[in-house]
């Protein structure tokens, strides 16, 4: 879902657009409206919409007025606007798209295109940003991020902040050490090979665990692993409980290893 917060002095515009994006665009959900600018950036800051349909000409400020408000806009812009004239100046300031009032019905679908192209744009160049960036910082295990884009935003996540995985269907829940939990729409296999690295273990076909985090195993049916962060049981699959318990165990020469160092 797209979420879009809609600028207008004129309620009666800000209603029609509300309207025609719920009939033909139901991707796009309308989160709130404005009728000045400053209403609008109060709205902005506190609910951060991926995408401003926003008027131009307006009492006492107008849109250009609200955008240069902004040091760094992190939404999308759409001038929505009766004057044609103002085309230029919109396209300078790097608008998504421009609807003329009346809207056209095609136009506006087409716009709302526009809308999801830019967004899943945008959260590729945050994942190659974040590429690049370790590239050329290599970090150590503490430091290390990875990308989980959800439908609103794409969080930069520490790996060490993890604490497990778990699948439902084509869609992974990570669950994080300060108690957010953020859905992906992606398999968790995914993740397997791209985590197990970093000391995350595969212990059923739903689950993925962060060692870091496991506390004990409790000896029930196939067995189940007992996590911080949770008072939840995590499965262990049976042709899986071998190799969970090997790698979760200290083996006697790691032990040795260990013992001798302390003496």
């Amino acid at each position: 879902m797209i979420t879009a917060i809609l600028v207008d002095d004129e309620p009666i515009n800000n209603s029609n657009l509300n309207a025609l994006l719920s009939k033909h665009c139901k991707e796009i959900k309308v989160i709130d409206t404005a009728t000045s600018v400053d209403e609008a950036r109060s709205q902005i800051l506190a609910l951060k919409p991926d995408v401003v349909f926003l008027d131009i000409e307006m009492p006492d400020k107008n849109g250009f007025d609200l955008l240069k408000s902004f040091q760094n806009p992190d939404f999308a812009v759409v001038f929505v606007t009766a004057y044609d004239s103002y085309g230029i100046a919109a396209v300078k300031f790097s608008a998504l798209d421009y609807l003329l009032k009346p809207i056209n019905i095609e136009e506006l679908k087409n716009t709302v295109k526009k809308i999801k192209q830019s967004l899943v744009a945008k959260k590729q160049h945050l994942k190659l940003d974040n590429l690049l960036h370790l590239l050329a910082h290599p970090q150590p295990y503490e430091d290390q991020k990875i990308a989980l884009a959800t439908q609103k935003e794409t969080h930069l996540v520490p790996i060490n902040e993890i604490v497990r995985c778990e699948s439902s269907n084509n869609y992974t829940t990570f669950f994080l050490t300060n108690g957010i939990a953020h859905v992906i729409s992606k398999p968790l296999y995914e993740y397997d090979e791209m985590l197990s690295p970093y000391g995350f273990i595969r212990c059923h076909q739903s689950h993925l665990v962060n060692k870091t985090y496991v506390l004990s195993i409790l000896n029930e049916d196939s067995g189940y692993l007992m996590m911080s962060f949770t008072s939840k049981k995590i499965p262990i699959a049976k042709q899986r409980k071998a190799q969970v318990k090997e790698s979760l165990i200290v083996n006697k020469s790691k032990a040795g290893d260990i013992h001798r160092h302390f003496l």
